[in-house]
């Protein structure tokens, strides 16, 4: 292996979970003594009834998943065991705690080393499944703007006022030639270096896995398993505002806000480390709770659902390595 893809597979490790110990950092260093006691406090006094309920919500996704999965399989004449499914996703799960988006390869491996199924045809399967849940967040997200819209129009409204009352027109200037340059330099860059190419057959493979839904037997069972994953999702989201007594009248735009911002987060770092909890906390600050709440609250659902995963993930490799 040439150094350069060494070099590139390390920073793919290093890097998010450096961007997690950076905001966990910033997030952490703009609280008081006080305040990190506060917070403490939450986490100590929370009714973790709620969010035992929450980690069950989020299983049931998890199960649906591996049923889900069959159905697109059964379009390759593959079927294997829903428990092997289980295993390969339980593993994935994990893995992306590790390494960000390895979960998807690793749920190929397993099916290939337990099921014999290609590993190109497992992926292929795999990333028809991320679009469609891919275009579900994309519409909660698009809801939760709406909700929201009051909310997000006054921030915006007076994030901009403080800006131009900080700025003058020179300076506006300057920032605006420099996002112009940078934009050019950019896809320059993107077509000098072929990623423009990559870019652009990484979104006719997209296109075709989409495609592929809507062509496969029993498509609409697995839009139901679909929906049902997602609603699992924003279920097990909702209890968890009643562990604590301040976020138990959350109002539904906060919710949802608060769970896209969520959803996003755990794309940027391990497993959402440092990223879930800090921008929950951004985010229920436009609904005018406090910083220590919202990032108490983000504590509180993102160690749940990582302790959930380890354990998930660790019974499903031991399950593995008993069955082979």
């Amino acid at each position: 292996m040439s150094l350069k893809k060494t070099l590139i597979k390390i920073a793919k490790i290093l890097l998010p979970f450096l961007l997690g110990a950076f905001l966990i950092y910033i997030s952490y260093t703009q609280f008081t003594t006080e305040q990190l006691d506060e917070i403490k406090g939450y986490l100590r006094d929370a009714d973790y009834r709620f969010i035992a309920l929450g980690m069950v919500l989020a299983m049931l996704s998890h199960l649906s998943r591996a049923w889900r999965w069959n159905y697109m399989l059964a379009a390759l004449d593959k079927k294997p065991t829903y428990l092997n499914n289980i295993i390969a996703i339980g593993s994935g799960y994990a893995m992306n705690l590790i390494i960000p988006r390895s979960g998807e390869v690793t749920r190929a491996v397993i099916v290939n080393r337990t099921d014999d199924i290609p590993v190109d045809q497992g992926l292929g399967t795999i990333i028809a499944e991320r679009v469609l849940d891919f275009i579900i967040l994309l519409a909660i997200t698009a809801t939760a703007m709406l909700t929201a819209s009051g909310e997000i129009v006054e921030f915006f409204k007076e994030s901009i006022e403080v800006a131009f009352a900080k700025a003058n027109p020179i300076k506006i200037t300057t920032y605006l030639i420099i996002l112009v340059i940078i934009v050019v330099l950019g896809i320059y860059l993107l077509k000098k270096l072929q990623l423009f190419q990559k870019v652009k057959g990484f979104l006719a493979g997209i296109k075709d896995g989409f495609t592929t839904i809507w062509t496969m037997e029993k498509k609409w069972r697995y839009l139901a398993h679909t929906l049902f994953i997602w609603f699992m999702y924003l279920a097990m989201f909702y209890v968890c505002i009643f562990a604590i007594p301040d976020t138990d009248s959350m109002p539904v735009s906060a919710v949802l806000c608060a769970f896209v911002a969520g959803s996003f987060a755990v794309a940027f770092t391990n497993g959402g480390l440092g990223a879930y909890p800090y921008l929950i906390s951004q985010v229920l600050l436009l609904f005018g709770y406090s910083a220590v709440v919202g990032t108490a609250f983000g504590w509180i659902v993102w160690l749940s659902q990582t302790l959930l995963v380890i354990v998930f993930g660790l019974l499903c490799f031991v399950l593995f390595s008993m069955r082979k």
